[in-house]
């Protein structure tokens, strides 16, 4: 499907593609908590008529330490330190995952964009209104899902056999590998004692302060959830693909620049610059907007996907689904 091929890549400016460094990703992850911290003593100290904007601030900002998670993912892989478990406490535990939990099921995302194997590849999501409603309202749901796989991971890591369950149901996976003794589920196994001890951890205080846990750490987090599927749905043409070429990345993948409400909310930390992200999956995100003003000023491929997307609609304006299969 390769309509407009990409020349001039190579041309790219060196400093546009600095990768991400661990040490700006815990700055970044300490900003957010400042703004959290200063919601929740606003909610302490102030009057209820703002909780719900302090709910909805938390929302978003757990929401960006989702971001600051998966762009920890794509640095190169090296033995945990101190720093990247320090990391893992900010921006991993509290909204549900670990390091390794989100560099399995993101990066597959990469590997396999929009293809069968793709766990973020929603069918019907792009052009039928319940599926993608449906999808977008998924996110609370997963939240609960991801509080429990803590647990199950622990039980899955003391007995194998409920290996190929923890993978299939908590991360998507749609291949046919036994999951058993695969490396990249051991990463994650040993990885849920600690989530799971971030949730026991908050039993106690939500016994002691029931309200403020549910306003000020629960809800927001089913509301970023619901942020986090919203922008899964949106970042992408969700129609069944065979191929990574660089014109298919940018037919099927779409970017969001929404102003302070995205940054606030629903794509913060430069996340919407999404067709930019999957082009250069390494890149940190600071540099995200630079180097998609690049790719418009200087690569005609990236401002002409219509050729490909027409491809795709085609198939299913012909009565072909995204699976394949005739509907």
């Amino acid at each position: 499907m390769n309509a407009t091929p990409f020349a001039r890549r190579a041309d790219i400016p060196p400093a546009l593609l600095q990768p991400a460094r661990l040490s700006g990703l815990l700055r970044a992850a300490c900003a957010d908590w400042a703004v959290i911290l200063a919601c929740w003593a606003t909610m302490y100290a102030g009057p209820q008529a703002l909780w719900p904007l302090c709910m909805v601030l938390v929302a978003g900002r757990m929401h960006a330490l989702g971001v600051v998670l998966h762009d920890a993912c794509h640095l190169k892989r090296a033995p945990p330190t101190a720093a990247s478990h320090l990391l893992e406490l900010l921006a991993g535990y509290p909204i549900t995952s670990t390091l390794p939990a989100m560099r399995y099921h993101h990066l597959r995302h990469h590997r396999h964009s929009g293809m069968a194997l793709d766990p973020y590849l929603k069918p019907g999501a792009s052009h039928r209104f319940w599926p993608a409603l449906l999808c977008r309202l998924r996110g609370p749901v997963m939240v609960l899902a991801w509080f429990v796989r803590g647990f199950f991971g622990c039980a899955a890591l003391a007995w194998p056999r409920l290996r190929n369950a923890y993978g299939r149901i908590f991360f998507g996976e749609r291949s046919d590998v036994d999951l058993t003794r695969h490396p990249e589920i051991a990463r994650c196994l040993r990885a849920e004692p600690g989530q799971a001890l971030f949730f026991l951890a908050l039993v106690p205080v939500a016994l002691l302060l029931p309200q403020a846990v549910l306003y000020g750490y629960l809800l927001p987090l089913m509301l970023a959830g619901l942020f986090n599927a919203n922008r899964v749905v949106a970042e992408h043409l969700h129609v069944r693909t065979t191929d990574r070429d660089p014109s298919t990345l940018v037919a099927t993948t779409r970017t969001h620049d929404w102003g302070l409400a995205g940054r606030l909310f629903l794509y913060p930390r430069n996340i919407g610059f999404h067709v930019a992200h999957h082009l250069h999956p390494t890149v940190a995100m600071q540099n995200l907007p630079a180097l998609d003003a690049w790719y418009r000023a200087n690569e005609p491929g990236y401002r002409a996907p219509a050729a490909i997307e027409s491809i795709l609609m085609q198939r299913l304006a012909a009565g072909t689904t995204d699976d394949g299969a005739a509907s």
